[in-house]
């Protein structure tokens, strides 16, 4: 395998290794994203609130790269191009189920601080406001 362009661990270890794939900022939010099926750039852009175009970009470059997503281009009339996952990047899976089951506690209260997904943000129950 050719040597690494980008940070890694540079350790003889297979949590270091996995990390050099997936532990870059916004790589697992991604594959969420994609666990759902093929995702066009804006959609994937729409849905992760916080993540700049550049930085989206560079993540998906990268997810190619390493073999975890794949860009193609879908057929007419829609001509646009959409990011799957690769079989590599599916077997993220058990990964992000662990994660979410470690961090599902902390959602026990929401911050004013906290983003919400655009899926999210339609299923949210609409409060009663007070007016006057």
């Amino acid at each position: 395998m050719p040597r690494r362009t980008h940070r890694s661990y540079d350790q003889f270890c297979a949590i270091a290794r996995a990390l050099d794939l997936a532990g870059d900022r916004w790589t697992l939010l991604i594959v969420r994203e994609l666990l759902a099926g093929p995702r066009r750039y804006t959609d994937l852009h729409t849905d992760l609130p916080g993540v700049s175009t550049d930085m989206l970009a560079t993540r998906l470059k990268d997810m190619e790269r390493d073999g975890l997503a794949e860009r193609r281009r879908l057929s007419r009339p829609g001509a646009a191009h959409v990011y799957e996952l690769t079989d590599k990047g599916r077997g993220l899976l058990p990964v992000l189920t662990a994660l979410a089951a470690f961090g599902a506690p902390e959602l026990a209260e929401r911050h004013d601080t906290d983003a919400l997904r655009a899926q999210q943000r339609q299923r949210e129950p609409v409060r009663a406001q007070r007016v006057g």
